[in-house]
C-alpha cells in the first residue's frame, strides 16, 4: 500500500486550495495565518483534533497595530534582509511532510525561501518543495494544477478545478457585459492593499477589475503592487474605491478607511462625495491567489456597476459574498461592526427574516446546514420549550430563572425584584454594571424612592460579555438580586439593528406591566460625552414614544455632576467597585490596571496622567460589587 503524503502548507492560499481539492486530510501542518481548507470550520477540525498543527509564528501582531505601523517594521525587516515570519522547527520536524508548498513571490507575506530550505534541511527524510508564485488570474489556475499533480501525482481533480474557477470567472463576466453601453468608457476602480501608505493592487488584480468589467486600473498586470501618491489617486479620479488591505478582514477595513476622511485629498474625490466608497474582506478575497478570487470578482462586478438589470444579473451568479459579511459600503463616520469579527450570524437573522415572510416553519443556518425553527413554527408550538431558542416569541418564559443568563436569545427577565409590584410607577436604567451605572441608580433613588426601578442590561449574545465593560452577564444577575431591583437582560446578535433589540426589551416590560403603572423616564448613566447623549435622544427617543407613549423622558441623573460629589457618594456608599478593563496600559501609572480598586487616590492618578478621572472617554471601565460593602 502505497504511503500517503504529508503535506505541509506555508500559504494560505494554497491551504484553501487543499481543501477545494478534497486533500485537506493530508495536511500535517499549516501556517498562523492559514484559516479556511476550504472553510474555516474544515480547518478548526483539523486543528482541533490533533492531525494537523501550526508551523510558523510573526514577530508582530498586526491587529494590535496600524497600518503605518506594520509599515515601517515590514520596511525594516526587509532593509535588514530579515524575515518577521519564523518556522517553528520542532514542530516542523515533528509533522514530518513530504511536500511543503510555499511561495517566493512576496518576503512579506511568508517565511522566505531560504528559512524553508533551511527546515527541510533538517528533516530525517526528504521533502518536496512546491513554490507557487502566480502573478495573473492564469497562473493562479496554473497553481491549482501544481498542487494536485504535487500532492496526488494526478493533475487531474486540479484540472477539474481550474476550469470551474475560470468558468465562474467568465460567467461573472458574462453577467456584466449588458452594463450600460451610454458609458464613456468601462468603470474606473481603485482596489487599495494599503492606505497608510497608500498602494495599489497588483499581480492578478488587474485582471480580476477587467474580469469585473472595469478598466484594469493603474498597475500593470503581473507586478507587483506599488506605493503611490495621494494626488495621483486624485488624478486618477476613479468612479468608485474599495479598501481591501491585504491580511485584514471587513471590519478592519472599516475602521481603517474611517481615517482617510481627516484627509483633505481624499474628501476631494467624486467618488467618495458620491458615496462610491466601499470596504471588502481583503485578506481572503483578493489577496490570496486561491479559488476564492471568483468571489472578489464578483465583489468588484457588484461595486463598479449601478445597472440594476446587472446588478441581478451578477447576484443571479450565485457567487457574490453576502453584503455585510464580505464586502459593504463605507460613509463617513458610519458604524464599524463590533469588536467581535461579524460571522455566519448575520446571515441568520435575513434569512429567518425572508423565512417568516413566506410562512416557513424553517430556515437552513448556513454555518451548520441544520435546519432552524423560525418564529412562525414557535407561535405554532404555543408556548415556550424552555431551550433558549435562537427565535424564541415568548422572551423564554419556560427557561429555568436560574438558567436565563446561558440561555437566553431573546430579552427576557433575569431577575424580579418583589418590592416592585407595591410601586406606582417605574423607571427605567440602562446598566452596564460599572460605577456610572450605580450613582445613577441611587440618585434615582433619592428623588424618587416609590417608584420601582428596572435594569436594562445589553450583552453580546455569544460571550455574554457586556460590551467594553468585561463584566459577565450572571455578574449583573448577581448584582440586581443584591440590590433589590428588577433585570431585563438583552442579548445583542450582530446580524441585528441595536434598536431593534431595545424596541423589543421596552415591549417586554410594557407588557409585564399590563397597563398597571406608567413608566415615568428611561435613565442613562451618561456624564459628560455629549455626542452620546445627542445619539441617545435621536434614536432612542422615538422607541420610547412608540412604545410607552409621549410622557415618558429620556433622563440622566448625574449629567454634569461634580466627580467630587459622584466620588463622595460612591465612598458614602460603602460599595467597593474595581476596574473590570483597560484598554491601553498606562506604562507610567502601572496601577491603573484591571481588579484595582476605584477610589479617590486611583482617580487621581488617571487625572495626573492625562486621563479622564472616571474614565469617561474609554481610559477604563469597573463594576461595582455591592455584596462587599464597609457598611454594617
Amino acid at each position: 500500500m502505497a504511503t500517503l503524503p504529508r503535506v505541509a502548507s506555508l500559504l494560505p492560499s494554497a491551504t484553501e486550495i487543499m481543501g477545494h481539492l478534497k486533500l485537506q486530510h493530508l495536511l500535517v501542518g499549516v501556517s498562523h495565518e492559514c484559516d479556511v481548507a476550504p472553510e474555516k470550520s474544515d480547518l478548526d477540525a483539523l486543528l482541533s483534533n490533533g492531525t494537523c498543527v501550526r508551523l510558523t509564528s510573526s514577530e508582530i501582531n498586526p491587529m494590535q497595530m496600524s497600518q503605518e505601523e506594520i509599515n515601517t517594521a515590514v520596511m525594516g525587516s526587509l532593509r535588514m534582509g530579515d524575515s518577521l515570519y519564523g518556522i517553528l522547527e520542532s514542530e516542523f520536524c515533528a509533522a514530518k511532510p513530504t511536500v511543503v508548498l510555499t511561495q517566493a513571490l512576496c518576503d512579506v507575506c511568508a517565511p522566505s525561501a531560504q528559512q524553508v530550505a533551511g527546515a527541510c534541511g533538517s528533516l530525517t527524510g526528504s521533502a518536496a518543495v512546491v513554490n507557487l508564485e502566480p502573478h495573473n488570474l492564469a497562473d493562479v489556475a496554473q497553481s491549482f494544477i501544481a498542487v494536485s499533480q504535487a500532492v496526488t501525482g494526478s493533475s487531474q481533480e486540479g484540472e477539474s478545478l481550474a476550469a470551474r474557477f475560470q468558468n465562474d470567472i467568465h460567467r461573472i463576466t458574462s453577467a456584466v457585459s449588458s452594463s450600460d453601453r451610454k458609458r464613456p468608457r468601462s468603470p474606473r476602480c481603485m482596489l487599495l492593499e494599503w492606505v497608510e501608505p497608500l498602494f495599489d493592487g497588483g499581480h492578478w488584480i488587474p485582471d480580476m477589475l477587467v474580469a469585473a468589467g472595469g478598466e484594469r486600473g493603474c498597475n500593470p498586470p503581473g507586478q507587483k503592487s506599488k506605493q503611490f501618491t495621494p494626488s495621483a489617486l486624485v488624478e486618477y479620479d476613479p468612479d468608485c474605491i474599495l479598501v481591501a488591505c491585504c491580511g485584514f478582514d471587513l471590519q478592519r477595513n472599516l475602521e481603517d478607511a474611517q481615517k482617510l476622511w481627516s484627509k483633505s485629498w481624499w474628501t476631494s474625490l467624486r467618488c467618495v462625495k458620491e458615496g462610491r466608497v466601499f470596504a471588502a474582506d481583503g485578506n481572503r478575497y483578493f489577496a490570496r491567489p486561491g479559488p476564492s478570487l471568483v468571489a472578489g470578482v464578483a465583489i468588484l462586478a457588484r461595486i463598479m456597476h449601478e445597472d440594476p438589470v446587472v446588478i441581478k444579473a451578477i447576484e443571479a451568479t450565485e457567487l457574490l459574498p453576502p453584503q455585510g459579511m464580505a464586502w459593504d459600503r463605507i460613509q463617513q463616520n458610519s458604524t464599524c461592526p463590533s469588536k467581535e469579527v461579524k460571522d455566519i450570524e448575520d446571515l441568520c437573522w435575513s434569512l429567518h427574516q425572508a423565512a417568516c415572510d413566506r410562512g416557513e416553519r424553517y430556515y437552513t443556518d448556513p454555518a451548520t446546514g441544520y435546519q432552524v425553527m423560525t418564529e412562525v413554527a414557535h407561535k405554532k408550538r404555543g408556548k415556550c420549550c424552555g431551550c433558549g431558542c435562537r427565535h424564541c416569541p415568548f422572551n423564554h418564559a419556560g427557561v429555568a430563572s436560574s438558567e436565563r443568563a446561558a440561555r437566553i436569545q431573546q430579552p427576557a427577565w433575569l431577575h424580579k425584584a418583589a418590592s416592585a409590584e407595591a410601586s406606582e410607577a417605574s423607571n427605567l436604567l440602562f446598566w452596564s454594571g460599572g460605577k456610572d451605572s450605580f450613582l445613577t441608580l441611587r440618585a434615582m433613588q433619592r428623588e424618587a424612592p416609590g417608584r420601582d426601578i428596572v435594569l436594562i442590561t445589553t450583552f453580546d449574545a455569544r460571550t455574554r460579555v457586556i460590551a467594553h465593560q468585561e463584566v459577565d452577564i450572571q455578574t449583573v444577575v448577581r448584582q440586581a438580586q443584591v440590590l433589590g431591583v428588577s433585570l431585563l437582560g438583552v442579548p445583542l446578535h450582530p446580524g441585528r439593528k441595536y434598536e431593534e433589540h431595545i424596541k423589543q426589551a421596552f415591549t417586554l416590560v410594557k407588557k409585564a406591566l399590563a397597563g398597571s403603572k406608567p413608566v415615568f423616564s428611561v435613565c442613562f448613566g451618561d456624564l459628560h460625552l455629549e455626542y452620546i447623549r445627542s445619539w441617545r435622544e435621536k434614536q432612542l427617543t422615538p422607541i420610547v414614544r412608540e412604545v410607552f407613549g409621549d410622557s415618558t423622558t429620556l433622563q440622566y441623573p448625574i449629567w454634569k455632576k461634580p466627580y467630587e460629589e459622584l466620588m463622595a457618594d460612591l465612598m458614602a456608599s460603602g460599595v467597593e467597585c474595581r476596574l473590570s478593563a483597560v484598554p491601553d496600559a498606562a506604562l507610567n501609572a502601572p496601577s491603573l490596571c484591571v481588579g484595582a480598586l476605584f477610589s479617590p487616590e486611583l482617580a487621581k492618578q488617571a487625572a495626573d496622567i492625562g486621563w479622564d478621572a472616571f474614565g469617561e472617554n474609554g481610559e477604563f471601565h469597573s463594576v461595582v460589587e455591592p455584596w462587599i460593602s464597609k457598611q454594617t
